[in-house]
Order: structure tokens, then C-alpha cells, then sequence
């Protein structure tokens, strides 16, 4: 896919830049396209790219300046960004209704698949195949892929002083914080000391929002809060998806800076997933269609069955796309502003923390044997020298773990 235009040219399409035909397209057809292409892309970058060759380039129902503008806000706000593009895509084609039908169309693939793998996990054969030494191999490759994940992105986020500040403080700070209310802390400390620092000293912040825009905002903060307030345990289970939706709206970063944040939610005491099963779910993610965060109605059906799941990607995915809508109309007067801009550099620095702290966290729930030493050194190959797909790694190891341990049990 085509980089994004500089966040610094970030700029509000006028209507005729957005489109190059008046027709309007079909609520019908741009549900069977855009689930097509989502049940065809393993991860949100894939989905993006093949959102952009068929509107952009085959159809050219968009501007190629449009969908870069499109991107660019989908990285600055919390959530998927795959699913942020569609659903912005949506809105730009056929309104509020077009963003719920394209939205719902880039989910529904993965919660489908993703529902089946939690339907059969419950089942004896496949908790009897899913032993402890095939999870600990598959938490190797999963370790060794949000490294090289964390190695890319700490590459292209991380560059001045400021910066490499903000993520060494925030991966010591992470190693430490346990709550939704540190996380979101550290997110917030990270946005004002790069307002505060920034050079622009005398740059005005200002945007017009409508009553509708405001209820919107106050309802995502109440969210928020819900997540951050720390709960007794008796609480938690109840509140569990409105958490949840507070929890996707602290996500920057690509879904493996999720793997801290969620755990705090699902493995606890009240909720019963273990951690077997919530190092297992983020295995099978890349089997999927989707994002990282498809892992979501695995852990809802483990929690209530399919009104779980149903419930858990709705909680996840609708407060992002409502708020990816509002910043397609809005964050653009925002991202004028040169402190904003500046904050929101060290925001995506700090973001670069939570895959070191996945990393860590992962990694020390692992025996220090060679076999997985072996395992960490060929996944690391595949991933950054080879760049094989992610579930391609994933079955080698399967089938060499199962060839070891059958043989290991005939003798």
C-alpha cells in the first residue's frame, strides 16, 4: 500500500476531492465487498491495501488523496485501523449508514472464525492437543513476533530525545502497572509532556463541535473512566464490557499493545479465563482473518458463550468507529495545531512500550530449555529475514512440536 500523505498536510478533503462519481454506492454492495476483502486480509494493513486497490485504483470511487487522508486519521485514533479505514470508508460513500454496514462487514468474518475456535477449544480433543509444551512454543513465536513488531516500530516512532525518553520512562512505568488506571496515566503523561514541550508556544487549539459531537465525547470519557476506577472484585465480571469499551479507546499502536491491557480484564479471578487460554487466543489470531484485536470474541465466548462474543466485539470495535467517524469531521482542524501534533508524537513513542512489556511478560511464563531457544531463533528468522506469514510459522511449529512429542511418547 501507498504511504500515507505527512501528518502535517493532514487536511479535510473537500466533497469534490473525495469521490471522481456521483453515483452513490449500494449498502448492499459495499457490505459483500468490503466483507469479501476483509475475509481475505490477515491483518488491518492488508485490509487497508486491498481497500485502497479497489476503491482507489479498480473502481475509483475514491481519490487517492482522500484515502490518504482517510489512513492518516485511522493511525491517530484508538482502535483497529483496519476496521477504522472501512468504517471510514463507509461513511465517506454512503453517510452514518454506510459506516455501520462497512463496519459491521470488516468484523463479522473474523468474529465468525475466531467464536468457532473458542466453540471447539471447549471441546476434550482439542483441550487434550492444546498441551502445555505446544503453548509454550506458540508463546515463543508469539514473543518473537511482537519483537520484531516492537524492532520496526521503534524504528519509525521513536526517533528525537524526547521520544526515546518517553519509552524507556514508559516501558519501567508498564513492568510496574497492573491497573486500567496506569495505563491510561501513562498515555496521558506521555500526550502533555510533548504539548508542554513543544515549540509552538503560541498555536491556539480550536474546534467547533456540534451537541451531538459533545454527547458522543462525554459518553466515550464515561468509558473511559469506568475502565481507569479501580473496582473491587465483585464488580468486575459486571462491568466487564463496559470496561472492555473503555479499554479499546486506550489501544494505540496495533493490537499487540493490546495484550497487557486485556489481561488485566480477562485474567482475573471473577472473569475465568486463565492464562493458558488467553496466551492461546492471541496464538490462533493469525490463523484468522483481521486484526490482532480479533482475539476479542474468543475471550467473550469463554466469558458468556456466543452472547459473549456477540457483546464483546461490540463493545471493542463500536466506541472506535463511532470515534474514528467524529475525527474524519473534526481532527483535522486538531492536527493544525503544531502542539497537538507534537503531543501525539511522544503518545505513539510510549505506544512502543507495551510491545516491550508483552514481550517481557510472555517471556518470563517460559521455561529456559533449548527447544524454545530453537523455536525463538527460527521464528525470528521467518519474521524478519524471510517474511513468511505469520500462519505459516505458526503450523511449522505445530507440526514439529507434534512430531516431537509423539515420538517422545512412543518411546
Amino acid at each position: 500500500m501507498r504511504p500515507a500523505r505527512p501528518m502535517t498536510a493532514l487536511h479535510a478533503p473537500a466533497a469534490d476531492e473525495v469521490t471522481r462519481c456521483n453515483e452513490r454506492e449500494p449498502l448492499w454492495t459495499l457490505f459483500r465487498v468490503v466483507f469479501g476483502l476483509s475475509a481475505l486480509s490477515w491483518g488491518g494493513l492488508a485490509l487497508m491495501a486491498q481497500l485502497e486497490n479497489h476503491y482507489v485504483e479498480r473502481e475509483e470511487r475514491l481519490t487517492r488523496l482522500a484515502f490518504s487522508d482517510i489512513v492518516a486519521l485511522a493511525w491517530m485514533v484508538p482502535g483497529p485501523v483496519g476496521c477504522n479505514v472501512a468504517v471510514q470508508l463507509g461513511h465517506v460513500l454512503r453517510g452514518r449508514a454506510g459506516a455501520w454496514i462497512a463496519g459491521i462487514a470488516s468484523v463479522l468474518p473474523f468474529f465468525m472464525l475466531m467464536t468457532a475456535f473458542a466453540v471447539f477449544y471447549r471441546t476434550p480433543l482439542v483441550r487434550e492437543v492444546a498441551s502445555q509444551t505446544l503453548l509454550n512454543h506458540f508463546s515463543v513465536v508469539l514473543a518473537t513476533l511482537i519483537g520484531v513488531t516492537w524492532y520496526k516500530q521503534t524504528r519509525s516512532l521513536v526517533r528525537g530525545r524526547l521520544e526515546w525518553t518517553a519509552a524507556v520512562l514508559g516501558s519501567i512505568a508498564l513492568i510496574g502497572a497492573h491497573t486500567p488506571a496506569a495505563y491510561i496515566g501513562i498515555l496521558g503523561a506521555a500526550f502533555m509532556s510533548g504539548w508542554v514541550r513543544s515549540d509552538a508556544r503560541g498555536a491556539r487549539l480550536s474546534t467547533t463541535l456540534s451537541a451531538g459531537d459533545w454527547r458522543l465525547l462525554i459518553g466515550l470519557c464515561v468509558l473511559l473512566l469506568i475502565f481507569a476506577l479501580p473496582l473491587p472484585h465483585r464488580y468486575e465480571l459486571a462491568l466487564l464490557w463496559p470496561r472492555l469499551a473503555g479499554a479499546g479507546l486506550t489501544l494505540f499502536g496495533g493490537g499487540f499493545s493490546a495484550l497487557p491491557v486485556l489481561k488485566t480484564l480477562f485474567v482475573a479471578p471473577a472473569i475465568g479465563v486463565t492464562n493458558n487460554e488467553f496466551t492461546l487466543a492471541f496464538s490462533l489470531s493469525p490463523l484468522s482473518p483481521g486484526p490482532l484485536l480479533n482475539v476479542v470474541p474468543f475471550f467473550g465466548y469463554l466469558v458468556d458463550g456466543w452472547r459473549g462474543a456477540m457483546i464483546a466485539t461490540i463493545a471493542l470495535f463500536v466506541p472506535s468507529g463511532c470515534l474514528v467517524v467524529l475525527a474524519q469531521r473534526h481532527l483535522h482542524q486538531l492536527k493544525m495545531n503544531p502542539r497537538f501534533e507534537h503531543g501525539m508524537r511522544v503518545l505513539r513513542a510510549v505506544t512502543t512500550a507495551f510491545l516491550a512489556v508483552a514481550v517481557l511478560r510472555i517471556v518470563r511464563n517460559v521455561p529456559f530449555e533449548p527447544a524454545y531457544l530453537v523455536t525463538a531463533l527460527f521464528a525470528g528468522v521467518c519474521f524478519a529475514k524471510l517474511k513468511l506469514p505469520v500462519y505459516a510459522v505458526y503450523g511449522t511449529v505445530a507440526v514439529a512440536c507434534g512430531v516431537w512429542l509423539f515420538f517422545g511418547h512412543v518411546r
